[in-house]
């Protein structure tokens, strides 16, 4: 049994690994579980069997389940809906600190990083004008390809950029709140940057199948579920 797993970005009602997301719900076992966001997919607007045993697993969890709220919930215009049907009365966190075993650990989402760096939202905003540009004449095929060469010759650049911004960004957060880890999601990366303090996000059900797991002497593991 751990001591506590770290999961993000599930995107339950989009996500084709939703069944298999919750298979390793109901097979962990855990004194505290984290569900750090974008659990409930933006385009997910009604009640749904998938939801149903999600929020089935979770509540009947033997341990300490932690609900945050990602950026696909806070922009999902149901959500109210949704979380009134599924966790009436159930805490929902944006942030919080988990005094961990060997870290004292600072857990957000990370999409705050979106509305509070300037930087990013200014060369998000580049890309995104650029690609508006480069795709606006879909009906010069010749001329498109040539275009759309040069925005995926770009985009894994800023991308790096991007990354690294928010790394720094989350790094920062955890100094802020005077703890010696992160825990987050968002970018969809699995990663555990051995920093100070320690950089760790969960990574995705999308593609990675990934998690973070806390052990019985305090050290953070980054786990596959297979």
């Amino acid at each position: 049994m751990y001591e506590a797993v770290f999961v993000s970005d599930a995107h339950l009602g989009s996500s084709k690994n939703g069944k298999f997301f919750l298979e390793f719900l109901e097979d962990i076992k855990c004194k505290k579980l984290f569900l750090i966001g974008d659990l409930i997919d933006v385009v997910c607007d009604n009640p749904e069997p998938i939801l149903d045993d999600f929020f089935k697993i979770i509540k009947n969890k033997e341990c300490e389940v932690y609900y945050f709220l990602g950026n696909h919930e806070k922009e999902n215009p149901n959500i109210k809906k949704l979380l009134n049907h599924y966790y009436k009365d159930k805490k929902l966190y944006d942030s919080h600190i988990y005094n961990g075993i060997k870290y004292k650990i600072f857990i957000e989402h990370g999409d705050s990083f979106h509305n509070k760096d300037i930087f990013n939202r200014t060369l998000k905003y580049s890309l995104y004008t650029l690609k508006k540009f480069l795709f606006k004449n879909k009906d010069k095929k010749a001329k498109l390809a040539s275009k759309k060469g040069i925005y995926y010759k770009i985009k894994p650049f800023i991308r790096d950029i991007l990354y690294n911004s928010f790394t720094k960004y989350m790094i920062n957060q955890a100094k802020k709140n005077n703890c010696n880890a992160i825990i987050c999601g968002h970018l969809h990366h699995p990663q555990i940057q051995q920093s100070n303090p320690i950089y760790v996000n969960c990574g995705d059900w999308l593609k990675y199948n990934s998690f973070i797991a806390e052990d019985t002497k305090g050290n953070l593991e980054l786990k596959i579920f297979k």
